[in-house]
């Protein structure tokens, strides 16, 4: 979690604005009662505060309803049957009035962003449900989520988390509707073809609350106030006397034994080179004798960060691989970055302009020619400063390439100038054969 959490910003909001909701949420009892399960004891169940905080998490991602659609069946089901109707009636118009406040917001939000009205939800369920465009990304199987998504998310804690469920069904003392909610949305969730682990980050609140409630049975709690002390430190004495229970010590060495190095190693070391190659680039148009023009990435798409680690007005272009609009499309879409792999001398010949030298008019003169082909082609009037897929382009003044990919094609770099000025170690081991390899810039002269 410390190596994902940072990565998908939108996620993070997202679980950070359902774990609010999750706080005030009214869970198995009215919406006026304290709340069975809180971070805060002394928080009281408010089901319009829940549902702002769920409006907000809807917001940031329109995926994050699925998970609240579950939990609103469940508090409508769970309903008294003596002040059923009230409540129901209550529930779904507090309901009501926060989602047109969460849709007012969003689109005068985007109408910002986009300077027109647009209803991204829509656009939504157009690519990713009715068309299931999201499988060019890559198809997952049924029980991705299962076998994948949870153990990442949850790492050493999901013992914890399956035992903290476990007592809670043993015990009947603390409800197990989050665990429900948990596994409704994770099986809804699993019903489309391209599934990614951080789609189920706003699981973790849930999680980690029964995880808490595991290591509370087996330990006590880590921090307890002066009336409970006592007891806890009668309890802690004797687990300490028991070889077969746990202690606080050695909770806390098995959570840093099994998580602390495996983050410092994804953090800092694990496909490091796709970053450090940006700082080179970027010192690199900074030195006084800056020789970058441009900046080509032969390499599958989105490899490494672009403009936001560059800080430099520079031309760069990375290989497509947008998906198509339509499903129909399918069939004849064509994209750089596999044109590129299947064959990458052809690629290379059919692509760059025959000079070897790039000047700054040269640039300019086939990204002006880019832009009017997209001004003509896309009448959304969105904009994207490099070449369009399959469009010839001048030689850059520099490649980024991986080094299986330098195997295959460094003589025809050679041969038009080129030579290796940098190379950045990246990973040592990576599950994608096209990413293998140290990260290397070739630089023309």
């Amino acid at each position: 979690m410390g190596s994902g959490v940072v990565r998908p910003l939108v996620n993070s909001a997202e679980t950070m604005f359902t774990a609010l909701a999750f706080v005030y949420w009214p869970w198995n009892q009215p919406f006026a009662a304290p709340l069975t399960v809180s971070a805060n004891p002394s928080a009281k169940a408010s089901l319009p505060l829940a549902l702002f905080f769920a409006a907000l998490s809807c917001i940031i991602r329109p995926t994050s309803a699925v998970l609240w659609l579950c939990a609103g069946i469940l508090l409508l089901l769970n309903q008294p049957r003596h002040s059923r109707v009230s409540r129901t009636a209550f529930i779904v118009t507090t309901t009501l009035a926060t989602a047109a406040f969460a849709l007012l917001a969003m689109l005068l939000i985007d109408r910002l962003g986009y300077s027109q009205w647009v209803f991204p939800p829509y656009h939504f369920y157009i690519f990713n449900v009715q068309q299931d465009l999201g499988t060019w990304f890559g198809e997952s199987p049924p029980l991705y989520h299962l076998y994948v998504s949870m153990p990442i998310l949850f790492t050493s804690m999901l013992p914890f988390v399956i035992h903290g469920i476990y007592i809670c069904y043993r015990t009947n003392r603390v409800t197990l509707e989050p665990a429900f909610v948990a596994l409704s949305a994770s099986f809804l969730f699993s019903l489309v073809g391209h599934m990614e682990y951080r789609f189920l980050y706003p699981l973790l609140p849930i999680g980690f609350t029964y995880a808490a409630i595991s290591i509370h049975s087996l330990v006590g709690p880590l921090l307890s106030d002066t009336t409970a002390s006592k007891k806890v430190s009668k309890k802690r004495k004797a687990n300490s006397n028991n070889p077969g229970r746990w202690s606080v010590r050695n909770v806390l060495i098995y959570l840093l034994l099994t998580n602390v190095p495996a983050t410092l190693y994804l953090d800092l070391v694990h496909q490091r080179g796709v970053v450090d190659v940006l700082k080179y680039l970027r010192t690199q148009a900074s030195s006084p004798d800056n020789a970058v023009s441009q900046i080509g990435f032969l390499m599958p798409c989105h490899s490494t960060p672009f403009y936001s680690h560059l800080h430099k007005d520079l031309p760069m272009w990375f290989l497509s691989c947008e998906p198509p609009l339509e499903k129909d499309q399918l069939p004849t879409h064509y994209w750089e970055a596999n044109d590129f792999e299947q064959n990458p001398e052809a690629f290379l010949h059919k692509i760059f302009t025959t000079t070897t030298t790039t000047t700054k008019s040269d640039i300019e003169v086939l990204q002006a020619d880019s832009m009017a082909d997209r001004d003509a082609q896309d009448h959304r009037g969105f904009h994207n400063a490099g070449p369009l897929p399959g469009q010839p382009r001048p030689w850059p003044s520099h490649l980024v390439l991986y080094d299986v990919m330098a195997k295959r094609i460094g003589h025809i770099l050679v041969d038009h100038g080129y030579s290796e000025c940098a190379r950045f170690f990246n990973t040592h081991f990576n599950g994608d054969s096209r990413r293998k390899g140290d990260v290397i810039v070739y630089c023309q002269h």
